[in-house]
């Protein structure tokens, strides 16, 4: 249980902070060096999502990672 509570914080921390520095940029910092470390963090955000995805998934079918 730790170790998906963890990855949830992970998750929704990247992704607001992903967020923030794409969707929500002001229009004069579009393309600057924000704008790429929202995308990375987007990225990581992802990553983590679908390793979250893999251990329930086998955590349900009994496997362990």
């Amino acid at each position: 249980m730790k170790k998906t509570t963890g990855i949830i914080i992970s998750i929704a921390s990247s992704g607001i902070v992903g967020l923030m520095n794409t969707v929500l940029l002001r229009p004069e910092d579009v393309g600057s060096w924000k704008n790429y470390v929202g995308y990375i963090f987007l990225i990581i955000s992802a990553g983590n999502l679908i390793w979250l995805v893999l251990i329930l998934y086998n955590r349900k079918s009994g496997k362990t990672v």
